[in-house]
């Protein structure tokens, strides 16, 4: 059983959030352009949320650049494979 990338779980994820339109989105394109005006601050929240729920991770508002990171799916891609890097190297050191 192939265990789905990173990447393609961000996919699904936003597809249940966002519709069947993200399955057509360039990794690099940038979400404010692809959703339009339905990408507010309260959307930006809920994308988070729905990425910290998947991947059972937690986005620090303060610390973590949000604005950068949520920009585009790469951006994503790698900001989430960092915090589940982070939570190995957390858990092999305990």
């Amino acid at each position: 059983m192939n265990t789905p990338s990173i990447e393609q779980r961000i996919r699904h994820t936003l597809e249940q959030l966002l519709g069947a339109e993200v399955a057509n989105l360039d990794r690099h394109a940038s979400f404010r352009d692809f959703i339009g005006e339905r990408f507010d601050s309260l959307m930006a929240v809920e994308v988070i949320t729905a990425i910290e729920q998947c991947f059972e991770i937690e986005v620090d508002y303060l610390s973590d650049d949000v604005r950068f990171w949520f920009e585009t799916l790469d951006k994503m891609q790698r900001f989430v494979a960092q915090k589940l890097e982070d939570q190995l190297t957390l858990q092999a050191s305990v």
